[in-house]
């Protein structure tokens, strides 16, 4: 059986494949084929249950919701598939630098820098 931890684990999990494509897509309110398309384009990669479906996390439907409110503003699908891409690229770049800084900054660093 498994231990309660480790169903809150899974539960909390951003990253964790819960949703089968049909529940992802009434979710956010879209055909499935949104969903493959943003898979096609590399934006978004489920995972696969042992018989080969889709699995989304929360990660992905909120990376696909920001693609549909752009869709809704009249934005070309190609365009806001890239403007989503970018700025997933640079919210990771900002984690970098602001992880980089924080090893600089740390006291036996600057020491063994000196």
């Amino acid at each position: 059986m498994t231990e309660p931890r480790s169903i809150r684990n899974k539960l909390d999990d951003q990253n964790f494949p819960a949703y089968t494509m049909g529940l992802a897509a009434d979710l956010l309110g879209v055909q499935p084929a949104f969903l493959r398309s943003l898979d096609a384009a590399g934006l978004l990669t489920p995972d696969r249950s042992a018989g080969g479906q889709r699995r989304y996390s929360r990660a992905e439907l909120t990376i696909a919701l920001q693609v549909r409110e752009l869709l809704d503003q009249n934005m070309p699908l190609a365009a806001a598939i890239r403007i989503v891409s970018l700025e997933r690229q640079l919210a990771e770049a900002h984690q970098r630098i602001t992880h980089l800084e924080q090893i600089i900054n740390q006291p036996h660093v600057q020491d063994d820098v000196r």
